[in-house]
């Protein structure tokens, strides 16, 4: 079972940093860790954009830090300009200051295009 938490920080690569941070959204809810619920997060990243050329860099920071990314390009007709994402998503087991460091690596690399991102709470019964 999947809770969102609603962050969309859409901004282009490079921008300067959103106010919130991911590890920001990965504490626990007091109320909901009370009635036995525990919480990993999940952060997710990608990265989209015309260019190619450029990416690999950001590619090659979310691989050494076990986000493991893909990269696919699509076109359609409703977007028929072929543009290429790298998406990459790792899972924490509580809050951690390494996401906040791999989304600001990712956003000082300044690949080409529009980084957005967004945590996520995955949810378990103790």
């Amino acid at each position: 079972m999947y809770r969102l938490i609603t962050l969309g920080a859409a901004m282009l690569a490079g921008a300067v940093q959103a106010a919130t941070l991911p590890s920001d959204l990965m504490l626990p809810v007091p109320e909901r860790a009370a009635r036995g619920y525990v919480e990993s997060w999940v952060l997710s990243i990608e990265i989209e954009s015309e260019k190619l050329n450029g990416m690999d860099a950001c590619r090659k920071i979310l691989t050494e830090r076990g986000f493991q990314p893909t990269l696919s390009k699509t076109a359609s007709t409703t977007a028929p300009a072929l543009h290429f994402k790298v998406a990459g998503r790792k899972e924490y087991a509580q809050a951690s200051s390494e996401a906040d460091e791999t989304l600001a690596a990712v956003q000082q690399a300044k690949c080409p295009g529009t980084l957005s991102w967004n945590v996520s709470a995955k949810q378990a019964r103790r």
